[in-house]
């Protein structure tokens, strides 16, 4: 029997040797020796995946040393990259054994570390920061509705979407909205509008934009108001938190009445943008429009506001409350028609990308 285990020992041992080098050791300052897989270094922190304790980050000022069983590309601070086992040497000091032969440097100016296979991962961050900053849709869709029975009946609904591509230098937007209100069986608000808008800074400030826009009315007893502006754009702010636009251009507007005849409007916009995020809960929206007329400045125009505060629900991303108000002021409005609409609302917003 000992005589067996005598010749099968070599073997034995020949087999198992595998196992004990499938290791990879780091050494720390503090004299700690930590077994696992060494699966990348970045930003500092050298991440080690154990058996033990899941994957574990080190501070690469914390390592005096690391080896590995098998090829890991490293990044030296000079912009070198080496591939090839690494192997401790000297304290602090480790060696890559390249296709070209064995290199030596310090554990300290090991930059960046990684897989086979994989790539540096200082070029994974980069790209994602460039993504970042590269045109993407964003889309907002909101639902408001109510109703009151009683001693007069009252229901009233509004919807809207909007689909935005914007980049660091350039914004296009598409937007639709429908609202119909109705009171002892009186319609009180129909409404239906459609629009697009372009916007591109040639500046880090200053750029142009044009917009189009497409509005049935039946209070106003408006078949067809077409809205066509041109005109350039600065920004005060554009910081995540606060961007605030100014805007100023020739407007043309034309509009066809259910009551008959049709009326041209060429004169200017002046437009205000804003967005404020005054808390992490909440966030304050204005978009203001004023359209005077070339014929007549301050006689014939038209206003549009929109004002609201969005508090998300809970912590969902998606999912925002918005308290509102809207106001349009028709300085010249057809027969029998109110200057001015005011509407209050609570809507439902769900935002997306």
């Amino acid at each position: 029997m000992n005589r067996l285990v005598h010749c099968l020992a070599p073997f034995i041992c020949m087999m198992l040797w595998p196992v004990f080098l499938t290791a990879d050791v780091v050494e720390t300052a503090d004299g700690s020796r930590l077994t696992g897989r060494v699966v990348g270094i970045h930003d500092g922190m050298l991440k080690l995946e154990t058996t033990y304790a899941g994957t574990i980050e080190i501070r690469m000022s914390e390592v005096t040393a690391f080896s590995t069983d098998s090829d890991v590309s490293v990044r030296l601070e000079t912009g070198d990259v080496l591939v090839g086992p690494v192997r401790r040497r000297a304290e602090g000091e480790v060696e890559v054994s390249t296709a070209g032969g064995p290199v030596r440097a310090r554990t300290a100016e090991v930059a960046a570390g990684w897989q086979p296979g994989q790539r540096d991962p200082a070029v994974i961050a980069r790209e994602a920061e460039l993504e970042d900053q590269l045109r993407r849709w964003t889309y907002e869709a909101g639902l408001d509705f109510s109703g009151r029975e009683g001693n007069s009946d009252r229901m009233a609904a509004s919807s809207r979407f909007r689909a935005r591509l914007e980049g660091p230098t350039d914004r296009l937007e598409f937007y639709t909205i429908y609202s119909f209100a109705e009171e002892s069986s009186v319609t009180t608000d129909h409404r239906a509008v459609g629009g697009l808008s372009f916007t591109s800074f040639f500046l880090d400030n200053l750029g142009w934009y044009v917009r189009q826009e497409l509005e049935f009315n039946e209070p106003e007893n408006i078949d067809l108001r077409s809205t066509s502006v041109a005109g350039l754009t600065y920004r005060w702010f554009n910081e995540p938190r606060h961007r605030l636009e100014t805007r100023a251009g020739l407007s043309y507007r034309h509009e066809s009445y259910s009551t008959g005849g049709t009326e041209d409007f060429p004169g200017m916009e002046f437009g205000l943008l804003n967005y404020w995020r005054f808390a992490d809960w909440g966030e304050v929206t204005t978009d203001l429009a004023f359209l005077p007329s070339f014929d007549d400045f301050f006689g014939e125009f038209l206003v549009t506001h929109d004002s609201g505060v969005n508090i998300p629900l809970g912590s969902s991303d998606f999912w925002t409350l918005r308290l509102g108000l809207e106001n349009r002021y028709n300085s010249s409005p057809d027969t029998g028609r109110d200057k001015l609409d005011t509407m209050y609302y609570v809507r439902l917003l769900l935002r997306w990308e």
